[in-house]
């Protein structure tokens, strides 16, 4: 019984996280892809700042002392452009997906031809889904941080779904207490 507690009480934990960081993407979803490139930036200034410790408390010189200090000047150019830039990242990724989309429609629509010209009867699903998936990938191209909101949007609703389900999965575990008892 006491093991059923234990996974109650964690699922209301892990629950009430789900919600609150699903609510948070879902009506946030600026502040949460912000969030993420000052927590990227940060990392790599620490990282640049380790570097440049490493840099001076070390007794070699040359070569190797300056790659040190040349991973600093990127690590913490890097973590600057990111914290003072976000939504040019946060952008950067969509584009990236977009390109990756578009290539890929491409391809499905020189498969649709061939299946066409060998007389597949269900060629045309495979145009259907090159249409689908070029469209997408302008609507990246074209817009990307539209597209990046969207995307946390519905990160956050599933996060939301996955909460609201453990809530019911705990409600379970106490009709399985009653049987038990």
């Amino acid at each position: 019984m006491e093991f059923l507690k234990e996974i109650k009480s964690s699922l209301l934990i892990m629950a009430g996280f789900y919600i609150i960081i699903g609510l948070v993407m879902l009506f946030a979803p600026n502040f949460v892809s912000n969030s993420l490139c000052y927590l990227i930036g940060a990392i790599c200034i620490i990282v640049g700042g380790l570097s440049i410790y490493t840099y001076i408390g070390s007794d070699v010189y040359g070569t190797l002392a300056a790659a040190f200090f040349i991973i600093a000047a990127v690590f913490i150019g890097s973590g600057l452009f990111i914290i003072l830039n976000p939504e040019i990242v946060v952008s950067f990724i969509p584009i990236i997906m977009g390109v990756l989309l578009v290539i890929d429609a491409f391809g499905k629509l020189q498969t649709a031809s061939r299946l066409h010209k060998y007389n597949y009867d269900k060629w045309w699903y495979v145009l259907i889904s090159a249409l689908v998936i070029f469209v997408f990938g302008i609507l990246l191209l074209f817009n990307p941080f539209e597209a990046i909101t969207l995307f946390i949007r519905v990160v956050g609703i599933f996060l939301l779904i996955d909460g609201i389900s453990n809530i019911i999965t705990v409600f379970s575990y106490k009709q399985i207490e009653k049987e038990i008892k």
